[in-house]
């Protein structure tokens, strides 16, 4: 469980915008949000998505200092000072300097724990960003002085890329060295790219050694990170307003499910249009027997008790299909332990293997797809890969795990390629399942349970999210689709019916995820092409009865002028947020076109459907 303090409100029943202030110095840009630093560039080169200096306690929440006193000097470079107290009953003060000079980053922290104190990890944090990184060399110092010669990971490892360093060094672009020193503790760099974040994490310490581990009162602390950055040739930086096409590949538009809780629906067109359900049922627990209403597919996500046998559990399940009228399309077997994470280095629970029930509902369930995978996000997934007896492979998505700020899940779509790349190699190029796919969490593999979103803000690890029902929602699921659309992605299931991840009110009207929903199943059985990603604007070509569409979604707050040279952007519908109220009219729909008098404007977090005339 993750708690940031620091987030906005919801007000009037609209979300707060988070308040960013931008500084720079002769080289430095950075956008400072309360105690952390965003998006840091270097003579417009991005060397940083973050710095932050967090402090958790034995159970890796996150401590929400006291803002004893802050001052900031910006007479001859960027400094930022803070005094800060961590804890309630375990106190820890500390002074942090973050300082900005023309060629150089310092960040310090000195401290004094006042009495003794529990933690897992206490210091600064960076996060590396993957443009002109992933693939790059770099030059890795060891605590005992030796140089080992690496590469920023290109496939995402389910364990940490570097361990225990004190420098690192690499250059970017073949024009920009960065060179990182780390003194106080060792580092270690994890690929957060599991978890859907676009980034590498360098953070102090290691989960190597033991944790928790207690501080003693009167104790001090103290930890220095420096970061050089020389530019050893001029750069030019190329437009990045024209979106081009790849011809060259085309793709099937996927199938599109809902997750459901039980098989009797609501009798809505929609519901009835969707290819397929999602229906969890926890086979570890007693649940009563429904009487399906429907003869559609059904994707089965069984929860079973690892301790029983494995054919007695699927017995067990096969038993429930028999007495129920259940169109079993698909099963995914899920030990209900795994919906809990391990350490890739750490104990594991004794599991039966994978492979065995995946064998013996090969036979039980054989006119069934067989699903592997984990119920939770790719970071379980990868950390225990598929090996046989399997016809499809499965994970969710959640962008809130380490950072639910609006810009921390907006860059989220960047990731899934990576993702996709990755399973792609160690699944033998199975097809693929994503979903549930929403920005609120289902479950909370790193914790007791969710967090509960009672205050409706923005806040990491929770059972619910503000955005939801806002424009935000739509436009970062539809990003997120557009992203992951390849060869092996056949099917996706977004949303619940209802509930805090649902399309409808209990009432069982429409919330505005239902309308993005109806428009994905209007485009069943069309034939796409993909744009290549430019500036945070996503774009598919779109073919369905011989007319030709094409989708553009904004993802960024910023405003954006997006040229696609072989398209006539005047006849298109644009939802954004001065206009987002149309999506409660009973007449909505994405395809009520008009003629557009600025058709290559992008407005923040703009939808684009357009028709090729």
């Amino acid at each position: 469980m993750i708690i940031n303090q620091y987030q906005n409100y919801m007000y009037n029943s609209k979300l707060l915008e988070e308040k960013f202030i931008k500084n720079s110095n002769n080289n430095f840009t950075l956008l400072k949000d309360n105690l952390f630093f965003r998006n840091i560039t270097f003579q417009n080169f991005q060397i940083l998505k973050m710095i932050s200096f967090l402090v958790r306690d034995k159970n890796w929440n996150n401590y929400d200092p006291k803002i004893l006193n802050y001052e900031e000097n910006f007479d001859t470079s960027l400094e930022y000072i803070f005094d800060l107290e961590y804890g309630i009953d375990e106190i820890l003060k500390t002074r942090n300097v973050i300082l900005f000079s023309d060629n150089s980053i310092t960040l310090s922290s000195e401290g004094e724990f006042l009495t003794d104190f529990w933690t897992n990890r206490i210091g600064f944090n960076l996060l590396i960003p993957l443009q002109n990184h992933v693939g790059s060399n770099i030059i890795v110092t060891k605590g005992n002085d030796l140089k080992e010669e690496k590469k920023f990971p290109e496939n995402i490892k389910p364990d940490q890329p570097f361990f225990k360093f004190k420098n690192l060094a690499y250059t970017l672009d073949d024009s920009l060295l960065v060179n990182i020193n780390f003194e106080g503790i060792l580092f270690e760099m994890e690929d957060q790219r599991n978890w859907g974040d676009a980034s590498y994490k360098i953070y102090s310490g290691s989960l190597l050694n033991p944790f928790p581990y207690v501080e003693k009162g009167g104790s001090n602390f103290s930890q220095t990170v420096k970061i050089d950055v020389e530019n050893k040739k001029q750069r030019s930086f190329p437009s990045k307003n024209i979106v081009k096409i790849d011809h060259t590949t085309s793709y099937k538009f996927p199938k599109i499910g809902i997750k459901i809780d039980s098989p009797i629906l609501p009798d809505d067109n929609l519901i009835k249009n969707f290819d397929y359900y999602y229906y969890l049922i926890d086979f570890t627990e007693d649940f009563k027997s429904v009487t399906s209403s429907s003869d559609k597919k059904v994707f089965l996500v069984a929860l079973v008790d690892h301790a029983n046998d494995p054919e007695e559990e699927l017995t067990k399940i096969y038993n429930f299909i028999a007495e129920n009228t259940i169109n079993l399309d698909k099963i995914l077997i899920c030990p209900k332990i795994y919906l809990n994470s391990f350490q890739p280095a750490g104990e594991w629970p004794k599991v039966p293997e994978l492979n065995e029930y995946y064998k013996i509902a090969k036979k039980i369930f054989s006119n069934s797809q067989i699903v592997s995978g984990m119920v939770t996000n790719f970071t379980e997934l990868n950390r225990k890969r598929p090996k046989m007896f399997y016809d499809l492979v499965s994970f969710s998505f959640t962008p809130i795990v380490h950072d639910s700020s609006d810009f921390g899940v907006l860059n989220t779509p960047e990731t899934i390629p990576y993702i996709l790349k990755t399973l792609k190699n160690f699944s033998n190029s199975t097809n693929v399942h994503i979903g549930p796919i929403s920005i609120g969490m289902h479950f909370n593999p790193y914790g007791e349970s969710l967090v509960s979103n009672k205050n409706k803000i923005r806040l990491e690890m929770a059972d619910s999210d503000p955005r939801h029902d806002q424009l935000f929602s739509l436009t970062w699921t539809l990003a997120i689709f557009i992203q992951s659309i390849n060869k092996e992605s056949k099917f996706f299931t977004f949303n619940s019916i209802y509930g805090h991840h649902g399309i409808l009110n209990k009432d069982n009207t429409k919330r505005p995820l239902y309308h993005l929903n109806n428009f994905l199943i209007s485009l069943t059985n069309s034939e796409i092409f993909k744009f290549n990603p430019v500036n945070e604007v996503y774009g598919l070509k779109i073919v369905l009865n011989d007319k030709k569409y094409y989708l553009f979604v904004n993802s960024s707050k910023q405003k954006k002028e997006i040229i696609i040279p072989e398209i006539n952007f005047s006849n298109q519908y644009k939802l954004n947020l001065n206009n987002y109220t149309d999506i409660f009219n009973n007449d909505f729909s994405f395809f009520n076109f008009k003629n557009d008098t600025s058709p290559y404007t992008f407005e923040p977090l703009e939808i684009k459907f357009i028709e090729d005339k």
